[in-house]
C-alpha cells in the first residue's frame, strides 16, 4: 500500500471501520515526515501494527555525507523490500539568508527512477543503467527523509554521518529553515519518463505536504508529451530542460531522446509551457571541455533562445567514472557566459555543490556500486565518438 497515491484510496479502504479522522490523522504525520507507523503515537497501537505490516518499510539510509560547510548533505537511501530493493540518491541543499537572498531555503534533490534509460554518455546515473520506476511513496519519502532531519536539527559537520544515519558530531547547523522549502525533480532518473508518479509527487507536495507549486522544479531532457501533461496539470511549477547542445547534430549523441524529440519540438513545448503557466522555463547547459564549449557553440545556442526570455543555467561536468571527459578551464565557462551576455540571453554558472562527497546527480550511486566491484554499463560508443571529433 502507498498512502502517498493522489486519491489515497489504499488508505482509504485499508482504514474502513476506523474513525474518519484516523486518515487526517496519519497523513499529517506522513506529511510531518514521520513515514513509520511505530511512530505515529496517537494512532492506537493494533494500528500502528497493523500498518507497519502493510506499508513499505521507511527508506533505509546506505551512506550520508555532508559537505559545503554542513550546507550540502548526500544520502544513498535503500528503497522498497525484496526483489525490488533499490539504492537511489537525494540532496539536501541549504542557503542560509543572507544580505541578497531575503529567506533561507532548504532544498531537497529528489529521483524519480533507479539509474536512467536516457543514455546520456556524460550522466554517472547513466552509466549506472536503469532498473525500476520509483513509486510516488518512494519520491515523496526522499523529501520526507529530509524533513525529519531538518525537523530534528541533527547536526553534522564535515566529518559526515554513519551509516546508521546517527550524526558523527553535533555542530548546530547555520541558521536555516526547519522544514523543507523547494524541491527539485533533478536526482537519479527522467521524471517524464516516470510520469504518473512524478505527476501525482507533485501534486502530494502541493495538496498534502503544503509546498507552494512555485517552489517546485522538474527538469526534463525535453520528452515532449511529458512536457504537456506538466503543462495540463495547470500549477506554476518551474520548468528545467536539459539541452547540452545546440544543434540536433551534436545533441542526438550528447542526449539521444533527441532523435525523437528534436530541439525544435522541445522549443516549441517550452513556448507554450510560459505562454499557459506564466512562468519562465529555465534551460540547463553541462560545458564539457572541447565538446560544446566553444565560442560558436554559444552563438548557436543564443540564436536558439533567441525573444524566449530564457535564462540559462551552465554547469560545469563534473568527473564521473569511465567517461573520458572533463570540465573546461574557468576561463573558458567565462568566455561561453559572456557570448550569451552580449547575445542579449541571461546565464549564470551553476557552482557544483558538495563535489567533495559526489554529489552530482549518480555519482554516490556509482562510486558505491564501482566500490563493491560491480561495473557499470557505459555508452562508450558514443563517448569514443565524440572524443574523436565525429558528432554522428
Amino acid at each position: 500500500m502507498d498512502p502517498f497515491t493522489r486519491s489515497g484510496a489504499e488508505l482509504e479502504t485499508f482504514l474502513a471501520g476506523e474513525p474518519r479522522y484516523r486518515i487526517a490523522q496519519v497523513r499529517a504525520w506522513l506529511a510531518r515526515g514521520v513515514d513509520d507507523p511505530q511512530a505515529m503515537t496517537d494512532l492506537p497501537v493494533t494500528l500502528r501494527a497493523s500498518l507497519h505490516e502493510h506499508l513499505d518499510p521507511p527508506p533505509r539510509v546506505v551512506r550520508r555525507s555532508v559537505a559545503d560547510d554542513g550546507l550540502t548533505h548526500k544520502v544513498l537511501l535503500e528503497m522498497g523490500a525484496g526483489e525490488r530493493r533499490e539504492a537511489v540518491e537525494s540532496v539536501l541543499m541549504l542557503y542560509p539568508r543572507t544580505a541578497r537572498r531575503r529567506s533561507a531555503r532548504a532544498t531537497v534533490c529528489v529521483s524519480t527512477q533507479a539509474g536512467c534509460a536516457m543514455g546520456c554518455p556524460f550522466c554517472a546515473t547513466g552509466q549506472a543503467g536503469f532498473r525500476r520506476q520509483l513509486t510516488v511513496g518512494e519520491i515523496v519519502r526522499q523529501v520526507t527523509v529530509m524533513q525529519r532531519l531538518l525537523a530534528e536539527r541533527g547536526a553534522a559537520g564535515r566529518d559526515g554521518l554513519g551509516p546508521d544515519g546517527s550524526p558523527a558530531s553535533a555542530t548546530p547547523w547555520p541558521d536555516v529553515p526547519d522544514h523543507v522549502t523547494n524541491v527539485v525533480f533533478m536526482g537519479m532518473g527522467e521524471p517524464l519518463a516516470n510520469l504518473e508518479p512524478s505527476l501525482d509527487a507533485v501534486r502530494w507536495l502541493v495538496g498534502q505536504f503544503g509546498l507552494s507549486a512555485r517552489s517546485i522544479t522538474v527538469s526534463t531532457i525535453g520528452l515532449v508529451p511529458g512536457i504537456r501533461r506538466l503543462e495540463g496539470l495547470g500549477l506554476p511549477v518551474r520548468l528545467a530542460i536539459s539541452l547540452h547542445a545546440p544543434n540536433d547534430a551534436l545533441r542526438n549523441d550528447l542526449v539521444p531522446a533527441n532523435r525523437q524529440f528534436p530541439l525544435r519540438e522541445v522549443m516549441e513545448s517550452a513556448s507554450s509551457y510560459r505562454r499557459t503557466i506564466g512562468r519562465r522555463v529555465s534551460f540547463e547547459y553541462v560545458l564539457i571541455d572541447g565538446l560544446n564549449d566553444q565560442p560558436q557553440h554559444a552563438r548557436e545556442l543564443a540564436a536558439l533562445l533567441a525573444r524566449s526570455d530564457a535564462h540559462v543555467n551552465l554547469i560545469p561536468m563534473n568527473p564521473t567514472p569511465a567517461v573520458p571527459w572533463q570540465a573546461p578551464d574557468p576561463a573558458v565557462q567565462r568566455r561561453f557566459t559572456d557570448v550569451l551576455h552580449d547575445n542579449g540571453v541571461a546565464a549564470t554558472i551553476r557552482h557544483n555543490r558538495g563535489t567533495e562527497i559526489d554529489a552530482a546527480c549518480g555519482q554516490l550511486y556509482a562510486n558505491y556500486r564501482m566500490g563493491s566491484g560491480a561495473r557499470l554499463p557505459v555508452a562508450v560508443g558514443a563517448a569514443e565518438r565524440l572524443t574523436a571529433g565525429d558528432p554522428g
